[in-house]
């Protein structure tokens, strides 16, 4: 199995960021047991799915995308430098398009067609990551961005980290944070 270290000196952003997609596949499935297997620590609530609303289920890519394309960030721009600005819009990218990708996905299957189905419930998660993934390696070799950029993706991550957490506690009462089976919101 390939080390993050290997698999600089071995290969490009490229690699690092279409790695993603079945790591953070892995990952993603395996955080949403994270909360009940903490015993509901609200800690790990802010990272993990608190309940079965599709907002809270976001959270499963969310949080381990950001993590991944900062640690690739730091990886790979030890052998190659990288631009903070044209990496972290990338990030933004992946992030915006990977939630809007499974909401829509789920609520056509779901809404209309009236589906429930625990094998699309799985295959939006990949869906929408490898959308994401790919949409944001398109940005990163295509986009034109000045240092300038850097902040704003830093502001929009920061802006979608707060929503995150302050959603896990106080969400607002619309379908996309009701959790189904037991009609409550949040935490």
């Amino acid at each position: 199995m390939l080390s993050p270290t290997s698999l600089t000196s071995a290969s490009s952003a490229k690699s690092w960021i279409l790695l993603g997609i079945p790591v953070l596949f892995i990952v993603g499935s395996l955080m949403h047991f994270i909360y009940e297997w903490s015993g509901n620590g609200i800690i790990v609530g802010v990272f993990s799915p608190v309940n079965e609303s599709v907002w809270e289920h976001l959270k499963l890519t969310f949080w381990p995308m950001l993590l991944w394309w900062s640690i690739g960030y730091f990886i790979l721009n030890k052998s190659n430098p990288i631009s903070p600005a044209k990496w972290f819009f990338s990030c933004v990218t992946a992030e915006l398009i990977c939630p809007l990708v499974i909401v829509s996905f789920y609520y056509t299957y779901t809404g209309a067609f009236g589906i429930e189905s625990l094998i699309l419930d799985i295959f939006s998660l990949l869906l929408g990551l490898t959308l994401g993934q790919v949409l944001a390696l398109h940005v990163y070799k295509h986009a034109k961005l000045g240092p300038g950029y850097f902040n704003i993706a830093i502001a929009i991550l920061a802006l979608m980290a707060m929503t995150y957490t302050m959603f896990t506690f106080s969400p607002p009462h619309l379908p996309l944070f009701k959790d189904g089976p037991t009609g409550k919101y949040g935490i």
